[in-house]
């Protein structure tokens, strides 16, 4: 049985490009800049995040998230770099009773394109099913936001269905596609 992760710390994730950190009020610019970008947006049913009060709002919910154990959502910075925040990523709504928990990701559109929301999610996958003992995890996207839909595909998430007009997004009803990735099958993809 897997140890279960204790919050205690905040765990500090690399990959090859990248580190993904806690955030902190310090980065209410980059939340701005991410959650105010229509091309962020296009597919959120969000308003947007405008303002540092927002944006700092926003950092405070998703730390109490943390605080509560329901959930963890890191910064991604480019390893070598600045420090600075290009994009976010996280796991959600941990359902522990029936071990699965929900994964997102959301990148400044100037670094789409570069492979790190795949990157990213291969990390937070390999953490999760290590340190939160979940059998599932899984992630939606609106049809439509292609770009997502690969990110899902490539880090092996199986297509699952389609809940049609499932959500009032920009004075319109949109469906919404479901993936799930099961333990058994991340721990065969590398071989």
């Amino acid at each position: 049985m897997t140890t279960l992760f204790d919050f205690s710390t905040f765990p500090i994730l690399t990959t090859d490009r990248l580190i993904l950190r806690q955030l902190t009020r310090a980065d209410a610019d980059a939340i701005c800049a991410i959650f105010s970008s229509p091309e962020v947006l296009r597919f959120l049913n969000n308003d947007p995040v405008d303002t540092p009060e927002k944006a700092v709002s926003m950092i405070d919910w998703l730390a109490q998230n943390y605080h509560n154990h329901t959930g963890i959502d890191w910064g991604i910075t480019v390893r070598g770099g600045d420090n600075r925040v290009i994009g976010m990523c996280g796991l959600y709504d941990w359902d522990r009773e029936n071990r699965h928990i929900d994964l997102g990701y959301h990148l400044l559109p100037a670094e789409w394109g570069k492979g790190y929301a795949t990157e990213a999610s291969h990390a937070l996958i390999t953490w999760g099913f290590a340190s939160l003992d979940v059998h599932r995890i899984q992630a939606d996207c609106t049809a439509g936001n292609d770009a997502s839909e690969r990110v899902m595909i490539k880090c092996g998430f199986t297509f699952e269905g389609i809940r049609r007009e499932h959500f009032w997004e920009h004075g319109r009803f949109v469906d919404n596609k479901y993936y799930g990735l099961l333990r058994h099958e991340y721990a065969t993809l590398g071989s």
